[in-house]
């Protein structure tokens, strides 16, 4: 390297070179950047380099110049251009106010934000008028790498914000080109095992805002994820009330005004699930991506972390116990499973139960259902384990173990949530498959429930009845009330007789009428006989065969349907299509 030597006198012109030429084009610096008590530096020099913070465009009084705004929107872009030759003026006011010789600096590194208002991508133009300010002032020197963003919000609504990164060549060498900053001096730190954080400190250097900025976001977005799983939980915990308050016999929810079909569900449930943990595998991704880059140091990460955890905190040390129930990652584990345990319980109401309602087998549609679900919660498990666990090693050194026992507390969690959908499921799991009830005295409400002594509730199964409001036509075709009277009919049935059922979960039965003193059926298939409450409707015209009752009292159907009993006089909408139409 050739270095060339000048005298006191040259050194004193040299040294002057900057503020003539500042001069030379009209420009004054205004009043350093005052922090006001703001726990950083304006310029932060390490050795023979120099980090700058950013910077807003000031007047010269000091403040922020206006105009204040969104390029694109309240800021022209010629505005915006003249507020970053601003900025360039107020780094160069904080660089001299730091004791730096202007002749020294070397400009090496610039990053520009610009407010841009949406659609806004003329950014480059912009930062154009930072880059050829100093490029106006220094001449060779002020030649540098650059970044133009576009950003939703500045401080102050400032229009532009600028950062830097300046060589401060020799005293003695100022005339010459610049040469590249020697390496800057490094403080060891003990070695550890943080993939991917780096090991040491540059000295005085604050570390670069990307990399901690990147984190901060991830963080924040997966709290939004985790609030966004406690509502689908409360809310499956809600669909699951109402569908026990609609009742076995109704096939939609009603929401205000409008009437959601319970056949949704399933498909609501399971797109849910599906999404979240795509998205939430996604965000550990980008976190682990973010805690990979060089510039960010292992102590500045945990302290983000400490300082701005999501709002169930999964990346605390406390989270590599074997159990501990009550950390982010079990909290996380016990909401999902009772997300999933609810939802099947409800899936079970609606296809199931409503299935032995209508006396149709819907049990082949749950279990693909639970398939389905068990495939979702392994992609998930396989998705999001593998980051987190990666982060977690990364911050403290170790991977989290699931362990058994949260494993047999989130099944635990998931069949609470199976059960808490349908309290009564347990009298199905725990109770006979039939179950023998009476002789009792009873009352109808309808042409197919009954309400035996004591005030249990049996519906008659394997039929389908009309409607109580429903309302039919006759031979003439004069419409008259059919529905109440298959109500009226049943209830002349038992009003003196004594009535045997067996019952099925929830509330199915297949019930006959009893003489004084006659022993009740030993078995269901005795009660399948022409004294069963289900064949008198049926022949009465009153109700018709459905499911499994088809078999047994389809001729017993076309009987009536010759004789023109009941609804078979004239012309009649079927039960289930009435019931759906009238809703």
């Amino acid at each position: 390297m050739i270095r060339i030597c000048f005298d006191e006198p040259q050194r004193r012109s040299v040294a002057i070179a900057v503020k003539e030429r500042l001069t030379e084009l009209g420009l004054e610096l205004p009043p350093p950047m005052r922090l006001g008590g703001l726990p950083f530096e304006a310029v932060r020099v390490a050795g023979d380099r120099a980090i700058i913070a950013g910077h807003l465009p000031l007047d010269a009084a000091g403040a922020i110049a206006g105009p204040l705004g969104k390029v694109g929107a309240e800021v022209s872009p010629e505005e915006g251009y003249q507020a970053a030759r601003k900025v360039a003026l107020a780094m160069l006011a904080s660089l001299e106010a730091r004791g730096i010789d202007l002749d020294r600096v070397a400009w090496r590194k610039v990053f520009g934000m610009v407010n841009a208002a949406p659609g806004f991508n003329a950014l480059p133009g912009v930062i154009n008028g930072f880059s050829d300010l100093v490029l106006e002032v220094f001449g060779e020197q002020g030649k540098h790498a650059r970044s133009a963003v576009g950003v939703a919000e500045l401080p102050f609504g400032a229009p532009v914000e600028v950062e830097a990164e300046v060589a401060l060549l020799p005293a003695d060498d100022v005339s010459s080109a610049p040469a590249e900053p020697r390496p800057p001096e490094v403080v060891a730190r003990p070695a550890t095992s943080e993939s991917g954080l780096r090991r040491v400190d540059y000295a005085g250097i604050s570390p670069l805002t990307l990399p901690a900025e990147a984190l901060l976001r991830a963080i924040k977005a997966l709290s939004n994820l985790f609030w966004i799983s406690i509502a689908g939980t409360l809310l499956a915990i809600l669909l699951a009330a109402l569908t026990n308050l609609a009742g076995s016999g109704d096939n939609s929810l009603e929401l205000g005004e409008y009437r959601v079909p319970v056949s949704v569900l399933p498909i609501g449930f399971l797109g849910f699930a599906m999404f979240l943990f795509w998205l939430t595998a996604a965000r550990f991704r980008m976190l682990e991506g973010a805690l990979g880059d060089d510039d960010l140091t292992a102590s500045l990460a945990r302290e983000i972390f400490r300082l701005d955890p999501p709002v169930l905190d999964v990346f605390d040390a406390g989270n590599l116990r074997p159990f501990a129930p009550l950390s982010g990652f079990s909290m996380l584990l016990w909401i999902w499973s009772l997300f999933f345990g609810t939802s099947m319980g409800l899936v079970f109401s609606t296809l199931v139960i409503r299935g032995i309602t209508a006396s149709v087998d819907d049990r082949p549609i749950f279990y693909a259902y639970v398939l389905v679900t068990l495939a979702i919660v392994g992609y998930g498990a396989r998705a999001i384990l593998r980051p987190l666990r990666g982060i977690l090693a990364t911050l403290h050194g170790e991977r989290l173990p699931v362990g058994p026992l949260r494993l047999a507390m989130a099944v635990l969690v998931l069949a609470v949530g199976f059960f808490s959908a349908r309290p009564d499921l347990l009298a199905l799991f725990a109770g006979e498959d039939w179950q023998s009830v009476g002789p009792s005295r009873a009352n109808a409400v309808d042409g197919q429930t009954l309400v035996l002594e004591g005030g249990r509730i049996v519906r008659l199964g394997a039929i389908a009845a009309l409607h109580p409001d429903q309302t039919c036509s006759d031979a003439q075709g004069i419409r008259y009330p059919c529905g109440q009277q298959a109500t009226t009919y049943l209830q002349s049935l038992v009003q003196d007789g004594w009535v045997h059922c067996f019952v099925t979960y929830p509330n199915m039965g297949l019930c006959r009428l009893l003489d004084e003193g006659e022993p009740p059926p030993e078995s269901l298939e005795d009660s399948w006989t022409r004294e069963s409450l289900q064949t008198r409707m049926v022949l009465a015209g009153f109700a018709f065969a459905e499911g499994i009752g088809i078999d047994s009292m389809g001729e017993l159907q076309d009987a009536a349907q010759r004789n023109r009993a009941g609804a078979w006089q004239g012309s009649f909408e079927p039960p289930g299509a009435w019931a759906a139409r009238d809703r």
